[in-house]
Parts: C-alpha cells; structure tokens; sequence
C-alpha cells in the first residue's frame, strides 16, 4: 500500500453546522494561501479551500469575513434546519402563482405542469421552481391533477371550488341585501422599502466623472436589515375606517408577517375596532390560523384515545362499552356541528356583526390588498431615511391619501374578478370533459410523470 496517496477528503454534511475548530483550520488555511500569494482572489481561494477541507464555500466565505470584522471564530452548536418549499413561500407569492393558473383557465387553455412551471420561472417577480419541486408545492397549494379521457391539467381540490363559489354567493347576497361590507387584511412595510426604478443620468460616464460632479453612482442602500413594521387595518367603500390602524415593530427574523401576530393580539384589535363598525355588517377576512382559533377543538383521528373519550363524557356522552377509535370518532362527528365554532366569530356576532372568509390564497377577491400597493408605492417613493419612525410617518400619510373614491374603484375592481371566477368553474368543467375516445386516433399525453398508456382493446369503440 503506498503511503504517499493523500486521504479522501470528507465532505461536511448538509445542514451540520461547522464547528469552531473546522472554523479555525478555515483561518489558518486561509492564512496560510495569503502568505504564499497575496494577489490570489477570494473566489479561487474559496474554491481551493472548499476543495481541500471539504467545507462548503459559503461556509468559508462567511467564516472570513466574521473573522475579519471581529477578529474572532464562532460556531453555534446545534443543526440547521431547512425550510420545506411552502415555507420558503410567502403568502404574495402563493397568490401570484394561483393566479397564474387561473389566468389559463381565463384564456381557455388547460394549465399543464410544465406550462404552470414555464409561466411561474418567466416572471423574474417569482421564485424559480424545478418541475418536482413544483409539483409538490401545488399539492400543498390543494391543487391536484387530474386527467379525463384525453384532458389533463392541474386543477384545484373540490373543497377550495366548493369553498369559492359558496363565498361569491354570500358576497352577492350580502350585496343585494344592502348589508356594510368592511374589509380586513395585515401586511407590512420594511423600513428598507425602495422604489424598484431608478432615473439615471446618462450624461455621466464612469464612476469618476458622478465624483467631479457632486453625484453618487447608485442608489443609498438602507443601513438596516430586517426592521419592519406589522400592519393591520380594516376599510369599505366608505375608506379606511378611522382609528383602527395598528401598527408595532417587528421583532421576529421571520419571512412570513403572520408569525408576528397572534390571536390574542388581533381579538385585543378587534375588540376595539367593532364599534366603529356599522350595524348589521359583513367583516371578509383570510384564514390566517389567528383569524381562526376555535372555541372548543374537537378530537381528531390523531387525539389519544384517553382524551377522545374525556371530551365526549364532558358534553354529556355516556360511554356505556369498550369502543375503538374509529367508533368514538363517528360520535365526535356526530357533535362537532354544535362545537366547531371560531372564537372571532361568536365575539362579532355578538355585536350583531357577521365574519366571512375568503378562500385561501385569493388575495384578487379582497380590496385592500389594493388599498396596500397604494400605501407601500407612497412610503417606497418617499423613503429617504430608512428609519422605522420615519417609515410610520408614512405608512399614516399612505393611508390618508387612500380616500373614499379610491377604495370604490378597488371595491368595483374585485367584483370584476369576482364575476370571472364565478365563470371559472363552468370553464374547467368544460374543458375538461371527457370525450369518447377514437380507435382510429389513439394519442397519449406528452407530461413526463402521468402518461395513459392503454392498449387498443382497452378502448372503447
């Protein structure tokens, strides 16, 4: 055996987290090439380390850069966790990919997976997607997919269609019944927000001559990352209704707005904003998981046996044999009408006020995410400061401007979009019709994963 070979280099596995003494072999390398060529450049240093170490080169890059700020090497011990593709998501873009595929259904054209992943990863304003990956993130969007006969497209789960069309029925009615309808939604304002266009001067040619002429070469960016304010509001055709902004600084590091609120939080700003509201009216709001906190859980098929049993003898069941989950469960079912009821809906009604929700992921059916683009393009256009008390300053102004006029057009907008997904589903029944299918003209489906490959004489004449 020759002693002389170099060792296989073992790589560090994804997700460990490098530890102080792999940091400081990180330094003392780097330290090491500096001293042999100080011209070399940090991206084939990187390489060459990451080659040798078997360390991943944003590790590397990273671990130098914090030595160099702090003169120190830390590592925290403990295992990084990767965020699932839905949680990778945020809530905007999960709208804006619903509505790429509605659009297909809009324009008569069945929505493939590989035409939903070529419009999804053209728009440079969304995240790009492998075809799997895609895939899977549609199933959690409770889309399916499904072929008859010789159409095949990815459509929504029978409960998000039959959720929808119930909505624009209540909506339509409450409309006609000439109910106030008020509208309410969160969102945030980072204190970075910046207009995505800039003028340029284009008489200015290099970086020196903006120096000569008193000019920068680019836009200021913000000093500081990750501050935002949490935003919460409630508007009609009326406009926003008076003295129930609220508004708090963030304190999470997180990508989605809705782990800064919690129920307790939002019934609390509810509370006080429900006697501003008119007599007899109609509050549409999304299903955030705040939003829908029950009153009283009802046991599921993953509750303890223990436990199924004690809630049902607390409503007044006698379990008078030995009985098995399943068998508990068809009581608990038998119950959960009288019991599944939202803690936000039995306080509206109480002040003579009703809660409608919107179908998860149609943010097109509800105006103020309008009355939002609004506010946001006036703080992105007049942020100078990239200070939080600042940005309040305009996020209040934003929203004055949003006058009664204004939320009219976004209100008479919505029932636009409402009326064309009242058409969308007649659409999708349509298209996706089966056909009796010819022995003289057998084609299949050109999709990767779901072909329907039958023989001749599995097919009907």
């Amino acid at each position: 055996m020759d002693n002389n070979i170099s060792p296989k280099v073992i790589r560090n596995p994804k997700g460990k987290f490098v530890s102080s003494s792999q940091r400081k072999i990180i330094i003392n390398a780097y330290k090491s090439k500096i001293a042999q060529n100080p011209e070399i450049k940090m991206l084939h240093l990187k390489k060459m380390l990451s080659t040798e170490l078997g360390i991943g080169m944003s590790t590397i890059y990273r671990t130098i850069l914090e030595y160099k700020r702090t003169n120190t090497i830390t590592s925290p011990n403990k295992t990084k966790i990767f965020k699932s593709i839905k949680d990778k998501i945020d809530d905007f873009d999960k709208c804006a990919i619903r509505r790429k595929i509605h659009q297909f259904w809009f324009r008569r054209e069945l929505p493939t997976l590989d035409k939903i992943l070529c419009a999804i990863n053209e728009d440079v304003g969304l995240p790009d997607f492998s075809r799997s990956s895609l895939y899977r993130f549609l199933k959690f969007m409770d889309f399916e997919f499904v072929k008859r006969g010789r159409n095949s497209a990815m459509i929504e789960r029978n409960e998000i269609v039959v959720w929808r069309r119930n909505y624009l029925l209540d909506i339509r009615r409450y409309r006609e019944e000439g109910r106030p309808i008020y509208y309410l939604d969160e969102t945030w304002v980072n204190a970075g927000d910046v207009p995505n266009k800039v003028w340029c001067d284009k008489s200015v040619e290099s970086a020196r001559d903006a120096t000569n002429k008193g000019l920068t070469t680019g836009a200021v960016n913000p000093s500081g990352k990750g501050k935002r304010l949490i935003v919460c509001h409630i508007g009609s055709e009326d406009g926003f209704v008076s003295g129930s902004l609220l508004c708090f600084e963030s304190k999470k590091n997180t990508q989605d707005y809705h782990n800064e609120m919690n129920s307790d939080c939002f019934r609390e700003w509810l509370e006080s904003v429900l006697p501003r509201l008119k007599d007899n009216a109609v509050i549409v709001m999304d299903n955030a998981p705040y939003h829908s906190v029950k009153q009283d859980k009802c046991p599921t098929s993953n509750t303890r046996k223990g436990k199924i049993i004690e809630w049902l003898e607390n409503k007044g069941e006698v379990i008078s044999r030995p009985m098995v989950i399943p068998e508990l469960l068809v009581i608990v079912d038998r119950l959960r009408p009288l019991y599944n009821k939202y803690v936000i809906d039995e306080l509206v009604k109480k002040q003579n006020k009703i809660i409608l929700r919107l179908p998860p992921y149609h943010c097109e059916l509800n105006p103020i995410e309008l009355a939002w683009s609004s506010v946001k393009n006036h703080v992105r256009t007049n942020n100078k400061t990239f200070k939080l008390q600042d940005i309040k300053q305009l996020l209040i102004e934003g929203i004055e401007r949003v006058n009664a006029d204004m939320w009219k057009n976004f209100i008479k907008h919505t029932i636009e979009e409402e009326e064309k997904f009242s058409k969308i589903d007649f659409v999708v029944d349509e298209l996706m019709a089966e056909r009796e299918p010819c022995v003289l003209n057998v084609e299949t489906d050109d999709s990767d994963d779901f072909n329907d490959v039958r023989p001749l004489s599995e097919i009907d004449e």
